[in-house]
């Protein structure tokens, strides 16, 4: 559906910027806000949901839009452009799209948090050159083998044949947690092919 874009890093090169483009579904509980932003759902109302925006309020029908951008944690930003689906006395649901920038991102392979509420899932697929790292990942392609495909960086069998996994957790920069969840689509000894899915946690 969607496919996020991040940038390919040659091993030793640093930090990169990384860039998630994301399906979006978000449930808000009445009287809560959307996870990272400022805006709440107040209630239901016989004409649609009325929520605070800007400390002004607003009245939202099924199809209308909310719009958020902003930065929940320092060196990310989030632009979130969601539509209202449907409307509750409890909640509030919506559906959309989540772009999230990681500046200065240095992944690191360590144990993840996964308690923030700002929590982001979708589909990802890369090609990976040779001797690159998957984004998001210090996983490296090293290249066609007998074995299979080999990768740089695991700490443990390095091999995988075409349909085969790869789960990657850690952080990419302090309080930004990733899930690389993916499989090998094809290899040959110049690239990688990989897709699946992400999670991303902001905070803690």
């Amino acid at each position: 559906m969607v496919v996020v874009v991040g940038c390919l890093r040659k091993p030793g090169r640093g930090s990169s910027t990384l860039t998630y483009r994301l399906p979006t579904k978000l449930s808000v509980t009445a009287g809560s806000t959307i996870p990272g932003t400022d805006i709440r759902y107040e209630r239901m109302t016989k004409d649609g949901a009325r929520v605070i925006i800007e400390g002004q309020p607003a009245l939202k029908r099924s199809g209308d839009s909310l719009d958020w951008s902003g930065s929940p944690l320092d060196g990310v930003e989030v632009d979130l452009k969601l539509r209202v689906a449907w409307v509750t006395e409890d909640e509030l649901h919506l559906l959309g799209t989540a772009k999230v920038v990681i500046a200065e991102a240095s992944p690191r392979t360590e144990p993840i948090v996964t308690s923030s509420p700002i929590k982001y899932v979708g589909p990802v697929a890369y090609s990976v050159g040779k001797e690159a790292a998957i984004p998001g990942s210090p996983l490296t392609y090293e290249g066609e083998t007998a074995e299979g495909a080999r990768l740089g960086g695991m700490e443990e069998y390095p091999y995988r044949k075409t349909g085969d996994s790869i789960l990657w957790e850690g952080t990419l920069r302090d309080h930004v947690y990733a899930r690389l969840d993916v499989r090998v689509l094809q290899f040959d000894n110049k690239g990688l092919r990989v897709g699946g899915l992400v999670t991303l946690w902001i905070g803690s």
